[in-house]
């Protein structure tokens, strides 16, 4: 992957501290469009419990982001700039509407490097 697109900003999501673990739509790591997207989720996801919103990056993502195996839930804006990058990048992926939310793309992203367990 080239060094120019690893930083290139995706979306934010958000880390649930009681849980250690990123908000996330069934399996899928949850990646917001924007820090107040990511916020009005994680107010949804975690109750009112303490989380932090992160940037992320296509590095992040490729570096197995929230251990999601590289399956992420973007928000339409985010998709697209993944969508872009990626492809400048060279970097091949699976993508599907989620049925309940036409705003959000399911994504299965390859070559992500996996986290041993």
């Amino acid at each position: 992957m080239k060094r120019e697109y690893c930083e290139t900003l995706i979306g934010h999501s958000g880390l649930d501290l009681i849980e250690d673990c990123y908000g996330y739509n069934e399996n899928a790591c949850y990646i917001a469009d924007s820090r107040e997207s990511a916020d009005r989720f994680m107010r949804e996801a975690t109750f009112g419990g303490e989380y932090r919103i992160e940037a992320v990056t296509l590095s992040r993502i490729m570096s197995d982001f929230g251990y999601s195996l590289g399956e992420c839930a973007m928000e339409k804006q985010a998709f697209e700039r993944f969508r872009a990058v990626a492809a400048a990048a060279g970097i091949r992926f699976e993508a599907s509407t989620v049925d309940f939310s036409p705003d959000l793309t399911l994504v299965n992203v390859e070559g992500v490097k996996r986290h041993e367990d």
